[in-house]
């Protein structure tokens, strides 16, 4: 994420000095032979919107307009560069070009439309993943085999087992409502898996696999199969995300409990038989 954004907020934001460090080198040279001259530097008040608009999507507020005009120095430009890279809205925009990949949506489409349950909470997890600049690779992770790792990336300030809601991306497919072919709808269920996760991951349609090898690139069918049954030997759950604690934090008072009514019970049946 952060090299996506700097990469954007460079060519944007025009803040590079007209006759040395510039972005390309080549792109320079050509400008220089064509007898063409480059365009002043943005004043502070567009650069700062465009920092803003690349980083964020939003427009800054007046205030931090007129905070950055009043001193542009390169230390404030690299302070809000940071600060902007670290927010959440930051996150939230980048996190919306994640969900377009993996066809993020909250229902499964088709004639009756239903609910792809608790999808917001996968949202809410690339959020934060990508606000904390969690590793690429381990987000790959996630999305694969996310509740099956040996040792899960956990929120502990929410409570959450973060990794396990990775796969929730593998959940969010065209799901007919009342199919008349139970083992088409599942293969068409399984098919959208790959071809999302391998164009996602390995930018490769290697679902065009699942009826001859590939013609380009070295995917066969088999492959594809090996891949297919990977995935149709999972279904579709529930499953819980808190942290282990949470689920056994009860289990003391439960015991106690469980002990209470069982002698409370014990004695009224004597009771009962005494009469």
């Amino acid at each position: 994420m952060v090299v996506l954004a700097a990469s954007l907020l460079l060519v944007a934001t025009g803040f590079q000095d007209p006759d040395a460090g510039w972005i390309d080198a080549s792109l320079a040279r050509a400008r220089a032979a064509a007898g063409l001259e480059a365009a002043p530097l943005a004043d502070p008040a567009t650069r700062i919107r465009r920092l803003h608009l690349v980083l964020t999507g939003l427009p800054p507020t007046p205030d931090e307009v007129r905070s950055f005009v009043e001193d542009p120095s390169p230390s404030a430009w690299a302070g809000r560069v940071d600060a902007l890279l670290g927010s959440t809205a930051c996150a939230e925009r980048f996190a919306r070009h994640w969900m377009d990949w993996f066809r993020y949506a909250e229902t499964h489409g088709s004639e009756g439309d239903p609910a792809v349950p608790h999808a917001w909470r996968y949202r809410d997890y690339l959020i934060r993943a990508l606000r904390e600049d969690v590793p690429y690779d381990q987000l790959v992770r996630e999305h694969i085999a996310g509740d099956l790792l040996p040792a899960p990336r956990v929120d502990a300030e929410l409570g959450v087992v973060e990794s396990r809601l990775g796969v929730v991306q593998l959940r969010m497919v065209q799901h007919g409502f009342a199919p008349t072919d139970a083992l088409e709808e599942k293969v068409r269920f399984v098919d959208n898996q790959i071809d999302v996760l391998t164009k996602g991951f390995l930018g490769l349609t290697v679902s065009c696999a699942r009826c001859h090898d590939h013609k380009f690139d070295p995917i066969t069918q088999d492959e594809y199969q090996a891949l297919y049954a990977c995935l149709a030997s999972a279904r579709p759950v529930l499953q819980t995300v808190d942290v282990d604690a949470d689920l056994t934090a009860q289990d003391a008072e439960l015991e106690r409990l469980h002990a209470v009514i069982r002698s409370g019970l014990v004695a009224a049946w004597g009771s009962l038989s005494a009469e």
